[in-house]
């Protein structure tokens, strides 16, 4: 397992975009979760897999109440298909916190299963990471493993994602110009 490094997003990315180590691509969300608002001050494990299959701890975080609603964040977990949670090989449950106006911003019930979330929103703009990584995200730091993905979608909320979770989570929709958003 190589090293991780501790990187300042926005010009880490701009950077690989520059050198061409790093090509943004769009990306539609497609995956389901089942939500529930937490407890402040509950903690959630996020768990990923290190380029060799290694479970990785990839995130620890608390709720939160956020600013800009006065409620509690939500905790999202994915599931199949079928409404089934997404257990990975070493008995993790993918699980992560969503500020409540990220949540209201970017999901919604599914009217085909009332039970559970559906993404909304257009296509989202990636770079996959060349790196171990280690960046600071919404006030935590979060490792990836190199061959993960960096949402640049907002170049004021940049935010990385396993390959293991992009890939469950994602599909491309189409290739940008290799100098893609502003940074």
């Amino acid at each position: 397992m190589g090293e991780y490094i501790k990187v300042e997003v926005a010009s880490y990315v701009k950077q690989g975009i520059e050198n061409g180590t790093m090509i943004p691509r769009q990306a539609e969300k497609i995956s389901r979760i089942i939500a529930r608002q937490g407890r402040v001050g509950e903690t959630v494990v996020s768990w990923s897999v290190d380029s060799k299959g290694n479970e990785i701890q990839e995130k620890v975080a608390q709720v939160q109440v956020d600013k800009q609603t006065n409620q509690p964040g939500w905790i999202a977990t994915k599931v199949d298909e079928r409404g089934n949670i997404i257990i990975d090989n070493n008995n993790h449950p993918n699980q992560w916190i969503i500020d409540d106006t990220i949540f209201k911003e970017k999901y919604e019930v599914d009217p085909e299963n009332p039970s559970l979330c559906r993404p909304k929103g257009g296509t989202q703009i990636f770079v996959q990471i060349p790196d171990n990584i280690i960046l600071n995200q919404w006030g935590s730091d979060m490792q990836i493993a190199a061959g993960g993905y960096i949402n640049i979608t907002k170049t004021n909320d940049m935010y990385g994602i396993s390959q293991r979770d992009f890939e469950d989570t994602y599909k491309f929709t189409d290739n940008l110009e290799k100098s893609g958003p502003k940074l």
